[in-house]
């Protein structure tokens, strides 16, 4: 998995780009077909208080762009809001890629004994 950060206001630390490439490659477990991972970070001192960070990661998987966003006061607790909305569409994702694909072994072992 290829990841690319972008970046808008802000300098990621070599902490906290550690963390956040640890969080997105843990997604890596539910699928090993994510082919890149894009981190769009931007901090944003005019807005909200409760707004500073704004996160957004986008992975391309086979047939599927999946995409998690996060508004919040704290880079960390952004990372971890985005990374549960992924792992929900990531969950739904492989359920559905294994409906596919026990529907596609019935329909040929039903072509075939008929």
């Amino acid at each position: 998995m290829e990841i690319k950060y972008f970046t808008q206001n802000i300098t990621l630390t070599d902490k906290e780009q550690k963390f956040l490439e640890e969080k997105v490659r843990k997604l890596g477990r539910f699928s090993k077909k994510i082919w890149e991972a894009r981190v769009d970070l931007s901090y944003s001192p005019t807005h909200h208080k409760d707004q500073l960070f704004r996160l957004e990661i986008n992975l391309r998987l086979p047939d599927k762009m999946l995409r998690g966003v996060s508004r919040t006061p704290d880079f960390r607790t952004a990372v971890d809001q985005v990374m549960k909305k992924l792992k929900k569409q990531m969950e739904r994702y492989r359920g559905a890629w294994q409906t596919k694909k026990r529907q596609t072994r019935k329909a040929v072992r039903k072509k075939k004994t008929g």
